[in-house]
């Protein structure tokens, strides 16, 4: 117990001898508290021959209430004190505290290695370097807008037939109002009458070959105004719409033009309103500017036809509209003007230079789509599969075998005698 009581503190100590003088009884951070008195435990190895005596064993607090009890009961009796252990339960053994392994000594440093310590260059984390996108190469981006092309390509020949069908039909209907028969061909409407006939007049003149144009331009006003600002029409169907909305348009204004400088179709009706060149010429270049403002503005339109991932980024949007709608109307209008060459000898001698200004001024439209960088689409990614990939060969060859059916049964001709008998008199 000496060698126990060296080991604590002076407080430790003196807290241990006071509790002594009080209570007699041992206390310690070694052995619980007893109701035995303490004795100072003698070392065995000083004891000559007699062994040790054995340590008490640890009560319960039932236990030791029981005779603290029993020792008050036995003063106020006059028996004697003895220590009388009541049946409590047996005790409970109490769980081991964990033993805290103590780890390996650590190895102290020499004077010399802490003077001479090196204190290491904090590394600083390398910043993050958010790199550009690289530029895509021509052959990327080729392979990527080739389907899509071929796509408008054969949307842009489907609505050009449609289109130009619409265009001689009015002129046809026209005509027959005033009794005079048609031939449509593939390269122009021919008039079996003649250009010197005197069914000809200053008023049939003007309505005949101002009506065509009159319905194209309504094509397109109805489309541009009407169909595409709706939300409704999928991929396929807008681009088709805009693209028949562009030729209705060049189909009036380029026509404007086209009639100026070759003195047919549209160009009858500046001739007998008896313009003056110079007003001609200033309608034309109105004209012209009307496409380039029409293409400007429906950019959105054009827009909307391409997915969001290439539209956001500035440098993609602009090659995908070249392939989606300059190339088309390139490659288209090489097409066409190689495919409306007459077979004969035209009643109109300067048609195909009328057909090839009115499909060149298309460039009036498409061009302009490049330079809106304003243009704000509407989103359509709530609409599953709006963007899904068209199917680009099938377009393109159902708008080659047509446009090869076009030539092919035009060729010949097809004659249209349509009488329309209106009378009005009292029954007899």
């Amino acid at each position: 117990m000496a060698n126990k009581n060296k080991k604590r503190g002076f407080i430790g100590r003196l807290v241990h001898r006071i509790f002594k003088s009080q209570s007699g009884a041992y206390y310690g951070p070694h052995q619980p508290l007893t109701g035995i008195p303490h004795q100072e435990p003698v070392n065995p190895a000083k004891r000559k021959n007699k062994p040790a005596p054995a340590e008490p064993k640890p009560v319960s607090r039932d236990t030791l209430a029981a005779n603290l009890l029993n020792q008050n009961l036995n003063k106020q009796t006059g028996q004697s004190s003895k220590q009388v252990y009541s049946p409590a339960e047996p005790d409970k053994g109490r769980p081991a505290f964990p033993v805290k392994q103590a780890g390996k000594p650590k190895k102290r440093k020499s004077l010399l290695k802490r003077l001479i310590k090196r204190t290491k260059p904090k590394q600083e984390e390398p910043a993050i370097k958010i790199e550009k996108p690289r530029p895509e190469g021509f052959n990327q981006v080729l392979r990527s807008e080739v389907r899509p092309m071929l796509n408008s390509l054969g949307l842009f020949l489907l609505s050009y037939l449609l289109v130009y069908l619409f265009y001689q039909f009015a002129g046809i209907l026209a005509a027959s109002g005033f009794g005079i028969d048609s031939v449509l061909y593939y390269y122009e409407l021919y008039f079996p009458i003649g250009n010197y006939s005197q069914l000809w007049s200053r008023l049939n003149i003007i309505a005949i070959t101002f009506i065509s144009p009159l319905v194209s331009l309504g094509i397109a006003i109805v489309l541009l105004r009407g169909v595409l600002p709706l939300e409704k029409p999928g991929l396929q169907a807008r681009l088709f719409f805009l693209w028949t909305a562009y030729h209705g348009a060049t189909h009036f204004l380029g026509a404007f033009v086209a009639g100026i400088v070759t003195d047919l179709g549209f160009g009858y009706v500046a001739n007998w309103l008896y313009m003056n060149v110079l007003f001609k010429i200033l309608i034309s270049l109105v004209f012209l500017l009307i496409l380039a403002l029409t293409g400007y503005y429906s950019t959105r339109f054009a827009l909307e036809t391409i997915a969001p991932a290439q539209r956001n980024n500035k440098s993609r949007v602009r090659k995908a509209l070249f392939f989606r709608f300059v190339a088309p109307w390139l490659i288209g209008a090489a097409l066409l003007i190689f495919i409306k060459i007459p077979d004969a000898t035209p009643q109109h001698e300067d048609i195909m230079i009328y057909d090839a200004i009115i499909i060149t001024s298309m460039g009036f439209l498409v061009i302009p789509l490049l330079f809106n960088q304003k243009a704000h689409p509407r989103p359509f990614g709530n609409r599953m599969n709006f963007y899904r990939k068209p199917y680009a060969f099938t377009v393109l060859f159902i708008s080659l075998l047509t446009l090869t059916a076009f030539r092919l049964l035009l060729s010949d001709g097809l004659h249209f005698v349509i009488r329309f008998s209106f009378d009005v008199g009292f029954y007899k």
